[in-house]
């Protein structure tokens, strides 16, 4: 038996956090989803973008970097999209089966795709793009490392055959984890070397055509695109631009008429709100969380009543408010609250460690914790919002008794001290949903007795939170998926031996006579509908 989607409802997430309700109708104007007709708007025009640095590549094969991820979006295209309520809908493939077991889909392609130089797509750019084209491309391999064959019948299918059952593949199948490659220009060829890599030929909305090294990218409308009447605009820039104060004045000036939230300065965004000829949007596009460590081979947070009297005594209101100008929600629980289909508001901190200094330093002298007692703070020099939010959380304990030493540290020798060494007390972190929960947040929780690198760090190891991860990352159902998450949160929230700070907001803005952005929950793709106001 197998489970027929055209549209498929399995493992949502929202793009407008829980309390954001008013953004969500701010933003109308701008909305994407809507399929227009192109007599209803206007078309053409070069729409102007930025990006930090110039691309190492225009491969999506060979890097994962966001310079050249962002660009590539608009030339090549997923199975799948992501829409803006975080659910896969149909792209190069217009519908899936999914076998009962959960380990079998089924793509049937669209058979009306053409690559940018003329020649069709078919089941076997997918065959090659899953087992060669990506092999170099680390999100793709998260992907895909499950993959136990894949066979292609015909010229329109695609049977992709799993190891075990994967709730997240499918979310992995759009553009930015798993982009399909032409077979017919770099088979045979050295990947590394092929000219391609500097003149991309996908099927996207957008054609590579022109790169102008250490300034711009611009691609061109493709005319041969498959959905009927689009792209709207005949041309998009990526223009380069490693300042971001600059990139802040462009928008305001009208020289660029996008920037993303990953190019967008947090300390701009404030003063964009103000502007009336720029529209402003926060949301979680893929959920991410900032969180703080506690070692639990430090004898002291090895009790969970000390790291209780922790989380009761920090103020996740203010690192929020000071440490990221407001763009982020302060810490729910274990996982965040990006995902509401598994939040358990239950046992959220909010019930559990409401901001109390007071009852956290009694929770401290109970466990035995003598005022005085020191604990090092260990986080990567070289992000700001840790710098301001170490600062907040030594002054935070600093009223129960605890003092607090910070370590900023380079990165990589953050690395070592954290998760090789584990030679820390409190460390800060952030992690990336990367679109699903089991995809970015079981390492934070999940036994790691190898010490890798971005996995669990504690020392924390709890078998029944081991086994309710494991089951989670294997069902399809939404429902399922949800209990079982919060049955790990019951445990998680009590134990707390990670304590999420925030849910990290992302700030996007656009030029006010700019509409149809936000058509997914990435507002980096899906830039078929993107037109200027008539």
């Amino acid at each position: 038996m197998h489970r027929k989607q055209k549209a498929f409802r399995g493992w949502p997430f929202r793009a407008v956090l829980a309390g954001a309700t008013a953004l969500a109708l701010t933003l109308t104007a701008c909305s994407g989803g809507e399929v227009k007709n192109s007599d209803e708007v206007a078309t053409g025009g070069n729409m102007v973008t930025v990006i930090g640095a110039d691309p190492e590549t225009l491969n999506p094969g060979l890097t994962t970097s966001n310079d050249t991820a962002f660009i590539v979006a608009q030339v090549f295209e997923g199975l799948v999209k992501i829409d803006a309520d975080g659910l896969p809908q149909p792209e190069l493939a217009e519908e899936w089966n999914i076998s009962d077991d959960g380990k079998t889909y089924t793509f049937t392609l669209r058979n009306d795709v053409t690559w940018h130089d003329g020649e069709s797509f078919t089941s076997a750019d997918v065959k090659w793009s899953f087992e060669t084209g990506l092999e170099n491309n680390a999100r793709a391999q998260t992907a895909l490392k499950e993959v136990a064959d894949i066979e292609t019948p015909d010229d329109r299918t695609v049977v992709v055959t799993l190891t075990t059952p994967q709730a997240a593949f499918l979310t992995q199948m759009k553009v930015f984890d798993t982009p399909i490659m032409p077979k017919h220009v770099f088979e045979g060829t050295d990947l590394a070397t092929n000219p391609a890599n500097q003149a991309p030929i996908g099927t996207g909305p957008f054609a590579f055509d022109s790169w102008d090294h250490g300034s711009a990218v611009t691609l061109k409308k493709y005319d041969g695109y498959w959905r009927e009447d689009q792209p709207y605009l005949d041309a998009v820039t990526f223009s380069v631009m490693s300042d971001a104060a600059q990139r802040t004045i462009a928008l305001q000036t009208g020289e660029a008429d996008f920037v993303g939230a990953f190019y967008l300065a947090r300390a701009d965004v404030a003063a964009l709100e103000k502007n009336p000829d720029i529209v402003v949007r926060k949301q979680t596009t893929i959920p991410s969380l900032h969180f703080m460590q506690m070692n639990e081979e430090n004898e002291v947070l090895a009790n969970k009543e000390v790291r209780q009297a922790i989380a009761m005594a920090i103020d996740r209101e203010r690192i929020v408010d000071q440490a990221m100008s407001g763009l982020g929600i302060p810490g729910k629980g274990s996982f965040g609250n990006g995902f509401p289909w598994l939040y358990n508001e239950d046992v959220s901190y909010d019930k559990l460690y409401p901001l109390d200094p007071a009852k956290a330093k009694t929770k401290l002298e109970d466990a035995g914790v003598s005022a005085g007692t020191t604990l090092r703070l260990t986080y990567d020099a070289s992000k700001v919002q840790f710098q301001a939010a170490s600062a907040i959380i030594k002054d935070n304990l600093k009223q129960i008794g605890i003092d607090v030493v910070l370590e900023p540290m380079e990165a990589s020798v953050y690395k070592d001290a954290v998760y090789t060494n584990r030679d820390y007390d409190l460390a800060l972190q952030s992690f990336t949903s990367s679109g699903d929960p089991a995809i970015g947040y079981h390492r934070i929780y999940v036994s790691t007795p190898t010490r890798e690198v971005n996995k669990n760090a504690t020392g924390y190891s709890n078998p029944k939170v081991d086994e309710l991860l494991e089951e989670a990352a294997s069902v399809a159902d939404i429902d399922t998926r949800g209990e079982l998450y919060k049955q790990a949160q019951a445990i998680l929230n009590e134990d707390v031996p990670t304590l999420i700070l925030f849910d990290e907001l992302q700030a996007d803005a656009v030029g006010a006579n700019v509409e149809g952005f936000f058509a997914g929950i990435n507002p980096m793709d899906q830039w078929a509908g993107v037109h200027f106001k008539k």
